[in-house]
């Protein structure tokens, strides 16, 4: 099962703003920029480059692993962001994607581990 659609970034102008004025947190594979985007719900974009991962096929399967992470934890994120999540290694064992990923999060100030 996918991220809900109203927790999904689409648009290019969505992606620019969080890029723009977001603040940046790094973790060792991966990086998060976030901004506050005056929503009752956080949403959240996936940036893989085609230099990490050479084929879309793996670029997708990560998508949909952080994608499905987040989707399981969404009860535990604070709503009101937006998130961008880029992959800046080639690490995709899912046990470590959902740590770094949490971690990061944690990191953020975004990600109660406590909650649910």
């Amino acid at each position: 099962m996918a991220l809900p659609a109203k927790n999904r970034l689409s648009k290019k102008l969505d992606f620019d703003t969080v890029f723009k004025g977001g603040r940046t947190v790094k973790g060792s594979f991966l990086f998060i920029r976030v901004i506050e985007n005056g929503r009752q719900m956080s949403r959240f974009g996936f940036v893989i480059s085609s230099k990490v991962f050479r084929q879309a096929v793996v670029r997708n399967k990560v998508r949909r692993k952080l994608s499905e992470v987040l989707r399981l934890n969404l009860g535990k994120i604070r709503a009101g962001y937006d998130v961008i999540i880029v992959v800046k290694s080639r690490d995709t064992e899912i046990h470590k994607l959902t740590k770094e990923l949490e971690d990061t999060l944690v990191l953020a100030k975004l990600y109660d581990e406590n909650s649910n």
